[in-house]
């Protein structure tokens, strides 16, 4: 090969190996929708994407929030419309920032799921959850809330 095409393929190479770089840094930059977030990063992210806001107020020692973790909650099709559709902030309410969220938005015990959409600079809530309850109401009242906070086309 010639000094001239050794150098073809030396650009070439250096060239598919920025493009590779690019993507790999595009898709590590790209928000991970399936996590929970902490609260100011959830409605960072939420704002940013224009996204609604799940907050989710639990405790360690709330029965009830266990269940909702095990049965409902890890359900792929409940997984899958929260990833699809909002930004999930976890609050632990066993924590002194937890409290005092807990107390802004008057949650009455736990497990509370409190619906935000940005409207005009602020927050507005558009739906809360109480309580546990089974799979399949969860799904329909989250779709619910969904299409009242405008999130569900």
């Amino acid at each position: 090969m010639s000094l001239w095409g050794t150098l073809a393929v030396y650009r070439m190479r250096k060239v598919y190996t920025l493009l590779l770089s690019a993507l790999l840094l595009w898709a590590w930059a790209l928000p991970d929708f399936g996590r929970w977030y902490p609260y100011p990063e959830a409605l960072a992210l939420a704002q940013a994407h224009g996204r609604m806001v799940m907050v989710y107020f639990h405790s360690e020692h709330c029965p009830y929030c266990q269940q909702m973790n095990t049965f409902v909650l890890s359900d792929p099709g409940v997984s899958h419309l929260l990833e699809a559709r909002f930004v999930v902030a976890s609050v632990s309410v066993d924590t002194p920032e937890g409290q005092e969220l807990a107390r802004r938005y008057r949650v009455p015990g736990t497990p509370t799921f409190v619906f935000l959409v940005p409207k005009a600079g602020a927050w507005e809530e558009v739906g809360r959850l109480f309580g546990s309850r089974p799979r399949a109401e969860f799904l329909k009242e989250l779709r619910q809330v969904c299409a009242k906070g405008g999130a569900c086309g």
